[in-house]
């Protein structure tokens, strides 16, 4: 039986970003969600929240486990193997994830939707125009999964395809992007209730070995320094509990870690009159949630000092042209530490 759309997803970024393509699409009752669900605590709890509100739309939800073990792993492919090829149209948010590579081998869509997650649609834009293999902006050569991402490049620069994000892309020949401004997250919450003072958004940049995690740690605390308040600091979902501890000890903020993307989290409120954050996504995407709200999206640059000393050229690219982005969509917030 065929399957009008189906849509794979790994992260709450990926769901919430789901949720607002069947909005825009009015396909929540043409669509069937499978969760490729990985194993932390945090992005599980995030996940069946964002399932919930599937739910309440009218999605069919699925769940699997891959990365619980090798069985689990060959048990997902083995299942979604005949769903994947049934499919009319594939919805996808990570085309650079390993599990996704190695479903679309089985895949035959007259359609395929790639979905933002984080600044990937970013890189993924980029080295499908270009004609790269497809890897993370954080990862080098050795990470490449060869013939999956060989596929994939070659699957994806032939299929009809759509970008719908918030990034700045453009269409690629044979594509078509589709820019929205999360009218269901806007639609379903807020808006929030304004709060004075500053908040920091998270960043998990220490996590993927970017950014040295002493001077992380130090760059917040300037920053809940020279805001002077015992403000929020808002963690990304992969920042590790220890350094967590350590940044709230260090710079006497409130560690709030959400339940739901971000996003939800502050359009739901209450939110600050100024977020600082670190170049990532939110500074696509808080822009347009928080539209006519009064916060102000406070961008700090990465000195060459906080990155660590591996980090090759391509990464220190990505990260100074998503920050001059944030800066260009930001342009009225003032930076709070130009030291920073």
């Amino acid at each position: 039986m065929t399957i009008d759309t189906l849509a794979l997803v790994e992260s709450p970024a990926q769901f919430l970003h789901l949720l607002e393509w069947c909005h825009a699409e009015r396909a929540a009752h043409r669509t069937r969600l499978v969760v490729l669900a990985p194993g932390d605590r945090t992005t599980v709890g995030q996940l069946q929240s964002m399932a919930d509100f599937a739910e309440e739309e009218g999605i069919e939800v699925g769940w699997h486990t891959p990365r619980a073990s090798a069985m689990s792993g060959l048990r997902m492919l083995a299942e979604l193997r005949p769903v994947v090829s049934r499919a009319r149209r594939l919805v996808i948010g990570d085309p650079f994830s390993g599990m996704i590579q190695a479903l679309l081998p089985f895949a035959h869509p007259g359609e395929v939707v790639v979905v933002d997650d984080g600044t990937a649609t970013l890189e993924f834009a980029a080295q499908l125009a270009g004609g790269e293999p497809l890897r993370r902006w954080h990862a080098g050569r050795a990470a490449v999964r060869a013939p999956l991402a060989r596929h994939t490049r070659w699957f994806l620069s032939r299929a009809h395809l759509q970008l719908f994000t918030v990034m700045s892309v453009t269409a690629l020949p044979g594509s078509r992007v589709r820019h929205h401004g999360y009218d269901w997250t806007r639609r379903r919450f807020g808006p929030p209730r304004l709060l004075s003072g500053v908040d920091v958004v998270g960043s998990s940049l220490v996590e993927t070995g970017v950014v040295d995690a002493d001077a992380y740690l130090d760059a917040v605390g300037r920053l809940a320094a020279q805001s002077g308040a015992a403000g929020r600091y808002f963690a990304h979902r992969r920042e590790h509990p220890d350094k967590l501890r350590d940044l709230a000890r260090h710079t006497g903020l409130r560690v709030v870690r959400p339940k739901v993307p971000l996003e939800i989290e502050l359009r739901r409120g209450p939110v600050a009159a100024q977020l600082a954050s670190f170049p990532s996504s939110v500074g696509y995407t808080l822009p347009l949630v928080l539209a006519g709200v009064g916060t102000r999206i406070a961008v700090q640059p990465l000195p060459e000092s906080m990155i660590r000393d591996h980090v090759g050229v391509r990464a220190r690219s990505f990260l100074a042209g998503v920050a001059q982005d944030m800066q260009r969509l930001a342009a009225s917030a003032p930076a709070l530490s130009p030291s920073v």
